[in-house]
């Protein structure tokens, strides 16, 4: 009971230092019970898509938990150390090191339970609120969330392990230290770092090699193999470029005696060279969480708005009926008997034939291209898609008389130049180039995407039969898996009859030779479920990295306040007055607050180009979108950082000026 009462009171009396460690724990404690309550509850079930949902949940959760346990050990490190010098005064007073373990070990099952109630109470009450905004996002019509004991108990599990993790932690550094070492440990100063020149090097090259990976992508799957390349060198560069570059230009600036020996730049770069061993992990870190945040609510964002977009562009009308099978003329005949079975209204319609082919597609430096493809190349991979001249002038489309050798080519999504085409011995000459073709539905597409206008339907045939019939000569016997002639209707139909015809011939396209009825308030749900999902993903862990982030700030503020407060009162003592001492500290205080905040836009802006072309694999291909999404939200979370930072800075000045 002795050791229980003493941590009761250590816990009461040092409120102002464990508080940081409870709001660390409470906060990711309740996120970590919101998502794992969504991910389990049987509500989702009742939503559409919910497997796909459940997944997205599933994988948010475990990034959580990873972050869980590396924010909540990071805010428990350095309590430990602000509690050192009180182990070693129970030392000295005859407490010996498995007494003050025992005492550790009842503050953290205090700081554990303290957390696991209000934690449960938090994550209970927002996981209802945003269960509500979760429902919303994706367009569902279920608002009544259960609680999951099963998610209860992971979560409480979960952390009942990282509190293991932290009395280890304790358990350690009260066993390696002495007691001296313990009264010493938490004022002990950094000696000065060495230049680290090769360090330096490193940095800038892991984050030149970074920034090309990013910078030089030109299609969607190249940048998703690249990401995560990229991804590890600049989280490796930017430790380096604190570690390793910061202190080689301080270093520099020492030696420039024109610049260094005046009153504020002595100070703020002798202060910030003699601690920038621990300063620069800390300030990696908030730059490495800051680029994280950017990354992840800009792409969410961006994916959110831009799929919207997307489905209106594949529904010029609201309804798309179609078929797809061998020949043109069964495909309309089938079309036409469904269309008068059904009632619908046609009038003011007209329907189109397409097939299209996935190949590589390369341009020779004469603008020439040639199928099969002699050296297929990743980024040559396209959509290649076929139509006839006469149903896109009834679509609305005013397009030149064609020979049978002859196409107007839509560069959808891609700028290859191109003059002509060797379709499988079919020589095809580019007459033509046009900016868009009108009422033609958006093919959805990884890759770059073509549009090729040929003359006829006898023309469209052929072309597609050549294909089939090398596909033919690469896998003989093979199963057939020969490209169809898809013939569509795009018809707008009110909501009953938009339901009707969904039961009678549903969007799935498994089965051939069928009708499919696909609309776009359908299309439009289906496609937000996942979106809708990713967005919320994408708030949550937004919330945990800038958390994360501002404990760093906060913990450094501390830290770096105790530190200062001895030398500033010497250095006032030696006649500095207090406005050079203001003007010093506020000097420091901006180059530590505006580094991270300039690097991670740095970060953020060479990435952007891998960013989007992975965007591009959703179907978005706004630029002019996604750029202003990004600016958005590097606004918002800069006025957020800044917002913490000018909080956390109120503190630095009190430990300083006091």
């Amino acid at each position: 009971m002795f050791y229980l009462k003493l941590a009761f009171q250590n816990i009461r009396k040092s409120f102002s230092n464990f508080s940081p460690f409870l709001l660390a724990t409470t906060s990711m404690f309740a996120i970590t019970l919101i998502l794992s309550n969504l991910a389990f509850s049987k509500s989702l079930d009742q939503l559409r898509g919910a497997d796909a949902v459940r997944t997205l949940m599933k994988f948010g959760l475990a990034i959580i938990v990873l972050f869980s346990v590396i924010i909540v050990s990071y805010s428990y490190r350095f309590l430990l150390k602000q509690r050192t010098r009180e182990f070693g005064l129970y030392n000295i007073l005859g407490l010996n090191k498995r007494n003050i373990a025992t005492i550790s070990f009842w503050e953290l099952l205090m700081t554990f339970v303290m957390t696991l109630v209000a934690g449960t109470i938090l994550g209970l009450i927002f996981s209802e609120f945003l269960f509500l905004i979760f429902v919303h996002l994706i367009g569902g019509n279920y608002f009544n969330l259960t609680v999951s004991i099963p998610a209860v108990l992971l979560t409480i599990l979960v952390f009942a392990a990282i509190f293991a993790l932290l009395m280890f932690f304790a358990m350690v550094t009260i066993k390696r230290n002495s007691a001296i070492s313990l009264l010493k440990d938490n004022t002990r100063s950094e000696r000065e770092p060495r230049g680290r020149l090769i360090m330096s090097i490193l940095s800038i090259l892991m984050l030149a090699v970074a920034y090309y990976l990013a910078l030089s992508v030109q299609g969607p799957i190249e940048a998703l193999l690249k990401f995560f390349i990229a991804v590890v060198l600049v989280i490796i560069g930017t430790y380096l470029l604190y570690i390793g570059v910061t202190i080689f230009v301080l270093k520099r600036q020492k030696a420039n005696k024109s610049y260094y020996y005046k009153p504020e730049h002595f100070i703020t770069t002798s202060s910030m060279l003699y601690r920038m061993k621990t300063n620069a992990v800390g300030l990696a870190n908030i730059t490495i969480l800051v680029t994280m945040t950017f990354v992840t609510l800009a792409t969410s964002v961006a994916l959110y708005v831009g799929v919207q977009k997307v489905v209106a562009e594949q529904f010029p009308k609201n309804t798309n009926i179609s078929i797809n099978g061998k020949n043109i003329d069964e495909n309309k005949a089938t079309l036409e008997h469904f269309i008068q079975e059904n009632g619908v209204d046609t009038s003011k319609a007209a329907p189109y034939s397409s097939f299209t082919v996935m190949t590589n597609f390369s341009v020779n430096a004469d603008k020439q291209a040639a199928l099969p493809a002699n050296s297929p190349k990743l980024n040559d991979y396209a959509a290649l898609r076929f139509v006839t001249r006469d149903d896109m002038v009834k679509l609305g489309n005013d397009l030149p008389e064609l020979a049978s050798n002859q196409a107007i080519l839509y560069k959808a999504f891609g700028d290859k130049d191109v003059k002509s085409v060797d379709w499988f011995g079919e020589k095809l000459e580019i007459v033509k180039e046009v900016p868009s073709l009108k009422n033609l539905p958006k093919f959805p597409g990884v890759f770059d995407v073509f549009v090729f206008v040929v003359s006829d339907e006898q023309e469209l045939t052929k072309l597609n039969d050549l294909n089939n019939q090398e596909e033919i000569k690469k896998n003989p016997g093979a199963v057939d898996f020969s490209t169809q002639i898809s013939t569509e209707w795009l018809v707008n139909l009110s909501a009953k009859e938009r339901e009707a015809l969904s039961k009678k011939a549903p969007n799935d396209v498994s089965q051939p030779n069928r009708v499919i009825v696909a609309t776009e308030k359908e299309s439009k749900e289906g496609i937000m479920e996942f979106t809708g999902g990713f967005l919320f993903i994408g708030f949550m862990l937004g919330i945990t990295f800038i958390l994360g982030a501002a404990l760093i700030i906060y913990y450094k503020q501390i830290s770096e306040g105790a530190e200062d407060k001895r030398s500033y009162r010497i250095l006032q003592e030696v006649g500095l007055t207090k406005k050079e001492v203001k003007k010093s500290i506020d000097s420091q205080v901006m180059v530590v607050f505006f580094m991270p905040i300039i690097v991670s836009i740095i970060h953020f802006a060479a990435a952007f180009v891998m960013i989007s072309k992975l965007i591009n694999i959703f179907g978005i291909t706004d630029i002019g979108m996604i750029a202003t999404v990004s600016g958005i939200t590097i606004l918002v979370i800069s006025i957020i950082y800044y917002l913490i930072y000018r909080k956390t800075s109120k503190i630095y000045y009190r430990i300083v000026e006091r």
